[in-house]
C-alpha cells in the first residue's frame, strides 16, 4: 500500500510539472508574439477582410450555387466561413510541428533541447500549444465578426460538437505534422510533403468550394483527405444542427486516419531523431 501511495503521488508530481512546463511554453510563445503588434493588428485586419471577400462573392453568386449547397442547406458565405474559419486546426495539426524545428533550426537552440530533462517529443509538442490558442482565437473571431457585422446564422447549441470534430480533426492529421516535422529535422528544409499537402487540401478537401463541383476522379481523391471529412462534419453541426450520431460516418473515417497516420508519423520522427543523433547535425543548420 505505501508503494502504490509513493506511486501515486510521484505521478500526480509529474503531471503537476509538465503543466508548469506547458504553461511556461505558452506563456514565452505569447509574449513573444505580443511583442509583434503590428503583426497583431495586420493579422486582425486579414481575417476582417478575408470574411469581408467571401461575404461580397457570395453577393455576387446569388443562388447559382444553392444546388451544390444543399447537403448543408445554406448560401456560400456560410459555407466558406466554416472552412476558413475551421483550416487554421487542420493546416496546423498537418505542418505545424515542422514549423516549430525549422524554427529552432533557424535560431541554433534545437540542439538544447535535445539536451534538455523532457523529451524531445514532448518539448516540441509544448511548443505548438500557443498555436493552437491562437487557431482557437483565430475561429472565433472569424464567427463572432461574420454574426455581428454580416448578420451570419450558425448554430451555437452544438458547439461542443463542432470542438470534438476540430479534436478529431488535429489527430487525424497529426501523424502528417509528424512525417513533416520529419523531414525538417533531416533535410534541415520545409518538408516538401506540407507543401504540396497545402495545395491539395486547398483543391480537393472543399474548403473554398463543394466537393460536387470536382470531376468523379478528383471526388475520389479528395476522400483520401482528412480536411474533407472535417469540414463536412463542421458545416453540419454548425449549420444543420446535426448531431454527432449524423455525422457519425465523418467521425469514424477521422479515427481511421488517426490510427492509420499517427503510428506512420511516430515511426518516422523516431528514425529521424536517430538519425539525426548519429549524424551529429543537430546543430547544423
Amino acid at each position: 500500500r505505501r508503494f502504490a501511495s509513493l506511486h501515486i503521488v510521484r505521478a500526480k508530481q509529474r503531471k503537476r510539472k509538465m503543466g508548469a512546463k506547458a504553461l511556461a511554453f505558452v506563456r514565452r510563445d505569447f509574449q513573444t508574439q505580443a511583442s509583434y503588434r503590428l503583426d497583431f493588428v495586420m493579422r486582425v485586419i486579414g481575417m476582417l477582410i478575408s470574411v469581408s471577400i467571401f461575404y461580397f462573392i457570395s453577393q455576387i453568386l446569388g443562388t447559382a450555387v444553392s444546388p451544390y449547397l444543399q447537403r448543408y442547406g445554406t448560401d456560400y458565405f456560410h459555407f466558406a466561413l466554416l472552412g476558413v474559419a475551421f483550416y487554421p486546426f487542420i493546416g496546423l495539426s498537418a505542418s505545424g510541428l515542422a514549423d516549430v524545428v525549422h524554427e529552432y533550426q533557424h535560431t541554433g537552440t534545437l540542439e538544447v533541447l535535445f539536451l534538455s530533462p523532457t523529451p524531445i517529443l514532448v518539448s516540441l509538442v509544448m511548443s505548438t500549444l500557443w498555436r493552437y490558442c491562437w487557431a482557437f482565437a483565430e475561429s472565433v473571431f472569424y464567427l463572432l465578426m461574420a454574426g455581428l457585422v454580416f448578420q451570419a446564422h450558425l448554430d451555437w447549441t452544438h458547439i461542443l460538437s463542432a470542438v470534438l470534430v476540430v479534436l478529431l480533426t488535429i489527430l487525424a492529421n497529426t501523424g502528417l505534422g509528424f512525417i513533416n516535422a520529419s523531414f525538417v529535422l533531416v533535410t534541415k528544409r520545409t518538408s516538401p510533403l506540407a507543401r504540396l499537402l497545402g495545395l491539395v487540401t486547398n483543391l480537393l478537401s472543399g474548403l473554398y468550394y463543394p466537393v460536387e463541383v470536382l470531376p468523379g476522379w478528383l471526388r475520389a481523391l479528395s476522400r483520401l483527405l482528412p480536411a474533407t471529412y472535417s469540414l463536412d462534419a463542421l458545416r453540419r453541426t454548425m449549420l444543420q444542427s446535426a448531431s454527432l450520431q449524423d455525422v457519425s460516418a465523418d467521425l469514424l473515417a477521422l479515427l481511421g486516419f488517426t490510427a492509420l497516420l499517427l503510428p506512420i508519423g511516430l515511426v518516422a520522427f523516431r528514425h529521424a531523431v536517430r538519425w539525426a543523433k548519429a549524424d551529429g547535425s543537430l546543430s547544423q543548420f
